[in-house]
């Protein structure tokens, strides 16, 4: 597969199970990953389906040491990270990104936008003070469509495409690596998901990111990913070009995806013709 930016091998990770913890003593642990193979190639968009319950998001934040795994090997940009501690971890942290789902938990209600922005330039020494700081974030809104009069604002008086649009942002502001995307457009009007999907698929071209893409939606995988990876029960079951894996694939439960789509074909090009209209500040 040529030079691999990001590569897990016989990933494990196994945590307490609260919903069975006796009333003295620890949780029983629930396995959620199952030597899990996976691996990134840089500029890549991989599309990583399955159920809920599957184990993406689990793996996903596991890719990016949110947890440390319980057993396996993970690699990124040609270093072991699988068992580095959070202070050596914190460098590489620029270089990883996450996007969260839910956008209105995943900012500060108590940050403006600005402030919000501001944050990682000052943390990574990107910036020489706060001035400067601001008006590298406004520089962000603007690259992800926003005005820049929005860094006065408070997550609360966005709408939920415009703070997902702040989530972008922060994610590509120390210009990374790799970003993960988890679910992001779930939850928005269609033509809100085209324009969030577009600023991502334009980001990528520009910076030449990688990019992993969770998605219950696999019309948004389809119409995004070079790559895709199924999982079920916290294993991967098939892996392969979009296209193959779309038009012929080979485990069961894949097919079995496949025939929950509500359409009977899937244009791969539906983004681009949606009728998209700029949302109000």
């Amino acid at each position: 597969m040529g030079t691999r930016l990001l590569d897990a091998t016989g990933l494990r990770l196994a945590l307490p199970d609260q919903g069975r913890k006796p009333a003295f003593g620890r949780a029983p642990l629930l396995e959620i990953l199952k030597g899990v193979e996976l691996a990134v190639l840089p500029g890549e968009t991989v599309g990583l389906v399955g159920e809920s319950g599957s184990g993406k998001s689990m793996l996903a934040r596991t890719l990016l040491r949110l947890y440390r795994p319980t057993a396996g090997r993970i690699t990124f940009e040609g270093r072991d990270i699988t068992n580095l501690e959070e202070a050596e971890l914190r460098p590489l942290r620029a270089r990883m990104q996450i996007i969260f789902q839910d956008s209105q938990s995943a900012l500060n209600p108590r940050l403006s936008i600005g402030t919000a922005l501001a944050e990682p330039f000052l943390s990574y020494g990107r910036a020489t003070g706060s001035r400067e700081a601001l008006r590298l974030a406004a520089g962000l809104l603007e690259r992800v469509g926003l005005a820049p009069q929005m860094a006065g604002r408070y997550p609360h008086q966005l709408s939920g495409g415009q703070r997902q649009r702040v989530g972008i942002a922060r994610a590509i502001a120390l210009n990374p690596a790799l970003v993960v995307a988890d679910e992001i457009v779930s939850g928005l009007d269609v033509s809100v998901q085209a324009q969030i999907l577009e600023l991502l698929r334009s980001l990528k071209a520009e910076t030449g990111m990688a990019l992993v893409l969770i998605s219950h939606d696999l019309s948004v995988v389809r119409a995004l990913c070079e790559r895709v990876v199924v999982m079920q029960h916290g294993r991967v079951v098939e892996t392969g070009r979009s296209q193959d894996v779309f038009e012929r694939p080979d485990h069961p439960y894949t097919r079995k995806l496949l025939r929950a789509i509500p359409l009977p074909e899937v244009d791969p090009e539906w983004i681009d013709n949606v009728d998209i209209e700029e949302e109000t500040p």
